[in-house]
């Protein structure tokens, strides 16, 4: 399991500002080069081979970086090729055609560049597709579909030539992002993060991954609004790690804060760590949203505006938006049970204490004070689910009214 720290790139070391987003600028024009050359040179030689089944005799490139051959193992299984390209094609000709329409961007960009792309084309088409392909790549060699193409994007940050650096007087981020070709000294950019933005958990949490306690995964570099961003994805402990003694617990928050629920917990220090969770502005603002709209045709459908036409005219409109509110509130359920997991594992704990709010709570909490519906019955059952899927220990007690509003959060041992 992975998760992201976004980081706001700085000022660079070796060259001024305006030329780090230059060059950052043409490496995200040369990363959709790559990916929409490579794809669609996939597509010529599909239209040149259309007989091509797995396991075809294929001669493929020569190789660029010549190494002597691993000795086959007597138990390994021969590789078998995939069945929308042999393998050394999607390997090496993909990637000496994205090499040459870039021959400014990195190798290892170029790579994964190629990768992309191929996920891309293993991918599923979504459930409302019309047609009878089940993946993308068997659509576009059916005419169903276009053939996918990239503008803007992000840049790939490969782990293995990216070093983060977080200390007293500094924080940076260095990466490849040019080859020998481009004709330029310094390939690699070195650049300063606004570690300073961030919480006092995240900066704890960029520590643990510069020490080396959180493994650094292939990252990305984007922009959004002006403004450039590291976000380093980082591999999460293992669930075997995580002490069973140590316990989550999670609790609807007090009346004046700004969250729905608070999450507490202990940390390696032996530090009480008490934190807000859930993001519910958005969710608020969508189901204002599609209140608003209801009421409008309410109104407008009020006296017997339409009648006549039966009842199927009336119930076209407000119908899906009954469902739609459903369906907000349970995606909005689901992103949040997922971030409380993957918090309890990135912190180590074992387990994780669910405080259930009784009735009376519920008609004052957090929710009931925005006129927001929640089903807090799905949410208990949903953490459960996960959490056990994940190898967490999952208990529930209630919280009643007098707790919530006087007494203070504390880590209550499972079991």
């Amino acid at each position: 399991m992975q998760a992201i720290l976004e980081i706001k790139l700085g000022r660079p070391y070796q060259m001024p500002t305006r030329r780090m987003i230059q060059l950052l600028e043409q490496g995200r024009r040369d990363c959709c080069k790559a990916r929409n050359a490579a794809i669609m040179h996939w597509l010529i030689w599909h239209r040149m081979h259309p007989t091509w089944a797995p396991g075809d005799p294929y001669d493929p490139p020569p190789l660029k970086i010549k190494r002597a051959p691993k000795p086959a193992s007597p138990t390994a299984k021969p590789p078998k090729d995939p069945l929308f390209g042999p393998r050394e094609f999607l390997s090496r000709e993909l990637y000496d055609v994205a090499t040459k329409a870039a021959p400014a961007l990195n190798s290892s960009m170029a790579s994964a560049c190629v990768q992309d792309v191929l996920s891309k084309l293993k991918s599923n088409v979504p459930y409302n597709h019309d047609g009878e392909a089940r993946w993308v790549w068997q659509a576009i060699l059916g005419q169903e579909i276009s053939v996918p193409t990239w503008r803007g994007g992000r840049i790939p940050v490969l782990r293995s030539t990216t070093k983060v650096y977080y200390g007293e007087d500094a924080c940076w981020v260095k990466f490849s992002l040019l080859s020998r070709q481009s004709g330029y000294r310094t390939r690699s950019l070195q650049v300063r993060l606004h570690a300073a933005a961030l919480t006092a958990g995240n900066r704890r949490l960029l520590r643990k991954l510069v020490s080396g306690e959180l493994r650094l995964a292939d990252s990305q570099l984007y922009e959004k609004k002006g403004e450039w961003y590291f976000q380093a994805c980082y591999t999460l402990p293992d669930v075997a790690a995580c002490e069973s003694e140590r316990v989550l617990t999670l609790a609807p928050s007090k009346p004046e804060s700004d969250y729905p629920f608070r999450m507490c917990w202990t940390d390696t220090d032996g530090k009480l760590r008490d934190w807000t969770a859930g993001k519910a502005k958005p969710l608020i603002a969508e189901y204002f949203r599609v209140e608003a709209r209801r009421r409008a045709l309410r109104w407008r459908y009020q006296g017997g505006v339409g009648s006549g036409h039966g009842r199927k005219r009336w119930a076209k409109t407000i119908k899906p938006m009954q469902q739609s509110v459903r369906d907000l509130s349970t995606r909005w359920q689901k992103q949040f049970v997922s971030d409380v997991i993957k918090h309890a594992i990135k912190e180590g704990c074992g387990a994780i204490l669910y405080r259930e709010p009784t009735m009376p709570l519920r008609e004052i909490s957090y929710f009931a004070a925005v006129k927001v519906p929640f089903d807090w019955c799905a949410l208990c059952g949903r953490l459960r689910f996960k959490a056990e899927a994940k190898g967490l220990a999952f208990e529930v007690t209630r919280m009643g009214t007098a707790e919530w509003r006087g007494e203070k959060c504390e880590t209550v041992q499972a079991g």
